[in-house]
């Protein structure tokens, strides 16, 4: 923990909204909830906000005896983002953060990120890096700041800073890390745009807020996010439709200020993003037997702009490499001993 945060706040401290938006999440609520009162941080109130569930995620909540925990149950489900926006509304704190019910929060959390807000108020909102886990809570791995970002001065960076970021690396922002200031939440950004971006509605956030002012980074993994195969986000790495991440940059491309300031690297950025997310539609195709559209995703993908790049770029021939293997696997007679090698050589490359 940082020395300027403080562990036991007291009761002048900023209040802090912690909301955890539930569906069904008894297997996994008792283990977040206690990493949340596990908090070194301890002015909370802790707002559990169920959609509607069928299993017994009230039942696991009510059994926690901590005065801070306040239960709000939906008629009807209302849908992730409108629960989202649904806690957004019922923030009273100075600072908000919409936790998920399946990951868990290291003590330390909390206080680190009110101390990196109390200290610089020209920032509206901070996330920090992570573990992850899987279903059974084994580390898989870890998911880092990209090294430009690590800001020595802790200040925030800029919207067409994040931007370009994004771009290089795609997207690096943890939504379940975040902490925003309420003011922010409730009269600028208002509501998720899940109408507009789907599951990268929270891009979109964190985007709105780097326009209206600073975004925050903590170059620290003060949380562990879970992946399991039951989960939404492993679901989303194995989709064949063109990532929802696009809907998010293009939405932004559209904006002649945020056209004008592209340099031309950025453009190069981007079709090697494009390239990736073809080739591992492309793949997510051929394991689940759509060999013809397997093939036909891939009909233009080699160029010369693509060989070029995998020449400067690691993550360039990782890409082509793998569009390499499909293009082989998809010839006749190969496409059903390709499969089981294919899966072995995602899993390496980490997708």
């Amino acid at each position: 923990m940082s020395k300027d945060a403080d562990p036991v706040p007291p009761v002048s401290a900023p209040l802090v909204s912690i909301c955890i938006p539930t569906y069904n999440s008894a297997a996994t609520l008792a283990e977040t909830l206690a990493s949340i009162i596990a908090q070194t941080y301890s002015r909370l109130e802790i707002l559990v906000v169920d959609n509607a569930s069928a299993d017994n995620t009230l039942e696991v909540a009510r059994r926690f005896d901590d005065p801070r925990i306040r239960l709000h149950e939906n008629a009807e489900n209302i849908g992730a983002e409108g629960n989202f926006n649904r806690c957004i509304e019922l923030a009273s704190g100075e600072y908000t953060a919409i936790f998920h019910a399946d990951d868990l929060y290291l003590p330390q959390m909390v206080a680190e990120q009110v101390g990196f807000l109390e200290r610089h108020p020209a920032v509206g909102g901070v996330l920090t890096e992570a573990v992850l886990i899987d279903g059974s809570g084994r580390q898989t791995g870890a998911i880092s700041l990209p090294a430009e970002l690590n800001r020595k001065d802790g200040a925030g960076i800029t919207f067409p800073e994040l931007f370009s970021a994004l771009l290089r690396h795609s997207n690096f922002l943890i939504c379940p890390s975040a902490m925003v200031r309420t003011t922010v939440y409730q009269n600028v950004i208002k509501g998720w745009r899940g109408d507009l971006f789907g599951s990268s509605a929270d891009l979109d956030i964190w985007l709105r807020i780097a326009r209206h002012s600073r975004l925050g980074l903590l170059p620290a993994k003060l949380m562990k996010y879970r992946i399991s195969t039951a989960q939404f986000s492993s679901k989303v790495r194995s989709q064949t439709g063109r990532a929802d991440f696009f809907r998010v940059m293009d939405h932004y491309l559209l904006q002649d200020d945020v056209r004008a300031a592209m340099t031309p690297g950025d453009l190069e950025n981007y079709q090697r993003l494009v390239r990736r997310d073809t080739v591992m539609r492309a793949a997510n195709l051929f394991l689940t037997d759509q060999f013809p559209q397997s093939a036909s995703l891939l009909k233009d993908f080699f160029s010369l702009d693509m060989l070029l790049a995998a020449m400067r770029d690691k993550r360039s021939f990782a890409v082509l490499l793998l569009g390499s293997y499909l293009k082989i696997a998809n010839l006749p007679g190969l496409r059903s001993c390709g499969q089981a090698p294919l899966r072995q050589l995602k899993q390496a490359l980490g997708k």
